[in-house]
């Protein structure tokens, strides 16, 4: 029995069936109709306002406003892969609705730069709320790395089991990719368990970078995003004045981190031993991701109740893939998520490369100077040092 198997049946004897569902990362939207107030301001952020907050173009409009900001980031190359439960039929018509309306090059024959695959080779059934999921994924990674190739792999089902089913043929496409490099986007999450170190097999290929958000709280995080070899992110307001301008940035309400029930203290946070002590700590950076403040523009036509097309939310998953797209731009090409990690804990205090949040509180847990338990080491500041 191989050492995947084995972590698999690891994970299967620790949870109950329950247990072993997974959520997704994103969970409610608002339709556009919903976006305006009285004085004609929007409440999103938009892959070029979002691209002019975190300095990812060389084109800075003062105060990054919504509206009258269109720069967007180039570059890429390799492969950035979505693992996502059921099907979403959609996707690239989705995605290059979404690119045609923001100048950001389509994906097709000519320029093959999506595609999707199922673990079953046939397609799963569609779930709506796991489609939104993807939807966020593809559209953001697409955006701020547009010459990567994005690949959503579908698992058969939720259940963690059909997942990692995903992660291992997400694993193997790099692999057999040109130059064998590339991120891997987990958009979901369950209560963590006592054998999750056994499951972290499964996130141990070499030269991939592990992606997944915090959508945890203090005393219930999630893995995957609390595993040592994932990069995890947490989440940000961004606030603007009433003029639509980008005044600052804050920690996101809904959501905060912890150190892990089960994780032991990675190498690349000795630096912050004396906050975590030896338990692995998260979140490790953070993004945008408040429904308030903060909330990003997307387009998804699988119907999600009574919303289909254009609609926005905030959550987690938007940092997810813009922090995939960052890495994949920037070009370090790390060995493993460790390495990415640890290049990134180097650049803490480093302004030019991070920006430290300390303002501004996640379910009770306040940012503060350096790495803090809602923002990680900050939020990105360019494509230096990543």
């Amino acid at each position: 029995m191989n050492r995947e198997v084995t972590a698999l049946a690891a994970v299967c004897l620790s949870l109950t069936a329950a247990a072993a569902q997974t959520h997704p990362h994103f969970h409610s939207s608002r339709a556009v109709s919903v976006l305006e107030n009285s004085a004609g301001h929007t409440h999103w952020e938009t892959p070029p306002s979002l691209a002019c907050v975190y300095g990812l173009v060389a084109d800075i409009v003062p105060g990054c406003p919504v509206n009258g900001t269109g720069a967007l980031p180039a570059g890429g190359s390799g492969i950035i892969a979505i693992v996502n439960a059921f099907d979403y039929p959609p996707a690239e018509d989705d995605l290059n609705f979404f690119s045609r309306h923001f100048g950001i090059p389509v994906c097709n024959t000519a320029n093959p730069c999506f595609k999707k695959v199922s673990t079953t080779g046939t397609p799963p059934p569609v779930d709506s709320l796991w489609a939104a999921n993807a939807a966020q994924e593809i559209e953001y990674a697409h955006a701020f790395a547009p010459q990567a190739t994005i690949v959503l792999v579908e698992a058969a089902n939720d259940t963690q089991a059909e997942l990692m089913k995903g992660v291992r043929l997400a694993n193997a496409i790099i692999a057999s990719s040109p130059g064998g490099r590339g991120q891997i986007i987990l958009p979901f999450g369950s209560p963590e368990f006592q054998n999750e170190t056994s499951a972290d097999a499964f996130l141990s290929a070499p030269n991939v970078v592990y992606i997944s958000g915090n959508a945890g709280a203090p005393g219930f995080l999630e893995w995957p995003s609390v595993s040592p070899s994932v990069l995890s992110v947490g989440g940000t307001g961004v606030i603007r004045d009433s003029q639509g301008l980008f005044v600052e940035e804050v920690a996101a309400n809904a959501w905060a981190g912890d150190i892990s029930m089960f994780e032991p203290r990675p190498a690349y946070q000795d630096a912050i031993q004396s906050i975590v002590q030896n338990s692995r700590g998260v979140p490790d950076v953070a993004f945008s991701a408040d429904i308030v403040h903060g909330a990003e523009l997307l387009y998804d036509s699988v119907p999600f109740g009574d919303i289909v097309g254009w609609q926005f939310t905030g959550n987690v998953g938007f940092g997810e893939a813009v922090w995939a797209a960052i890495i994949n731009v920037a070009g370090h090409n790390s060995s493993s998520t460790a390495e990415e990690l640890s290049l990134l804990y180097a650049e803490m205090g480093n302004a030019s490369s991070l920006r430290d949040i300390t303002r501004g509180q996640g379910l009770g847990v306040r940012a503060k100077a350096g790495w803090d338990f809602v923002t990680g080491v900050g939020v990105p500041a360019g494509f230096s040092g990543k």
